[in-house]
């Protein structure tokens, strides 16, 4: 088995200017106390907001997915909300135009579910 050298005084001087000597911290011990993300999300009050405000959105989503047309159930996406005003996300001009027909429709449902909605906006993302 081969021994190793010494390291030279110079190189020890070096690393010490460099804070090498200095005794490492600690780091916290974990085990046993793993936390899920929901648990982490709520414990931040900003997180918390967050994901208040995302699960909302989802929920507002999920309330008028069945109302809207098969071929554009996957293409509309929740955007904004802003008072008693809901912006709804899609890829195209001629979707756009199809789910501004289903409007007053949506906005009733969501107020029937609890929601103050008064006006539904639409918005054509614009690609990525």
């Amino acid at each position: 088995m081969a021994t190793r050298e010494p390291p030279h005084p110079d190189t020890l001087v070096a690393y010490r200017a460099l804070g090498y000597n200095a005794v490492p911290k600690s780091r916290t011990n974990l085990r046993g106390k793993a936390q899920t993300l929901e648990q982490v999300v709520n414990t931040a009050p900003d997180l918390a907001q967050l994901s208040a405000i995302a699960r909302d959105h989802q929920n507002r989503l999920r309330a008028i997915r069945p109302l809207l047309p098969v071929s554009l159930r996957n293409m509309v996406q929740s955007g904004s909300v802003e008072g008693d005003a809901w912006c709804l996300l899609v890829p195209n001009s001629s979707i756009a135009a199809k789910l501004r027909q289903t409007l007053p429709a949506l906005c009733a449902h969501l107020r029937t579910k609890g929601w103050n909605v008064n006006t539904i906006r639409v918005k054509v993302k614009s690609p990525a």
